[in-house]
């Protein structure tokens, strides 16, 4: 994080990126988050009915379950669930530690912008990072394309691309 509270890019994410890309060709845009999740990191990635949180991570079994109302009800927003997801699986499983015993749960607060503790934060910023990564969204704002037309050709909401946007210091109009 800056002095001034913003967040800075992840460079985990840039080489889970970069991974992918050596292996399976180049990643266009949007990010293919899917097949990072399944195909690069071997997690299952289950849309369900049944539960009440936004994304669920069960480690031992490398199960994400998504939300399957969110899903529907926002492309943008289940897209970054299952990055967020991602990002607990790469910070706090599988750096050499292990699968957490525990399952990780994450309700609709944690994905807000100042969400949950410094875990769900942490995923939060790989997710930002993962979905929009940095040079290409600083190439679009240079060459004068908002937030809202960025935010759609990288598959995510208006107000994650606008809080990447702020935390990149491309503005310094925070979202409300």
């Amino acid at each position: 994080m800056t002095r001034d509270g913003r967040r800075e890019s992840d460079p985990r994410a840039e080489h889970l990126l970069a991974r992918f890309a050596e292996r399976f060709g180049s990643t266009d845009l949007p990010v293919p988050v899917d097949a990072v999740a399944s195909d690069l990191l071997g997690l299952l990635v289950v849309e369900s009915e049944d539960i009440e949180v936004s994304g669920l991570l069960v480690p031992a079994s490398r199960y994400v379950f998504l939300s399957a109302r969110e899903a529907r009800e926002s492309a943008g927003r289940r897209r970054f669930t299952l990055a967020h997801e991602i990002g607990h699986w790469v910070c706090q499983c599988d750096e050499g530690r292990g699968a957490a015993p525990e399952p990780i749960l994450c309700r609709e607060a944690d994905l807000s912008a100042g969400g949950g503790g410094p875990l769900e934060r942490e995923a939060n910023n790989f997710a930002a990072s993962l979905l929009m990564p940095e040079e290409p969204v600083r190439s679009m704002a240079a060459r004068g394309v908002g937030a809202a037309e960025a935010a759609e050709r990288f598959g995510v909401s208006d107000i994650a691309m606008e809080w990447r946007y702020f935390n990149l210091g491309i503005t310094d109009a925070r979202p409300g």
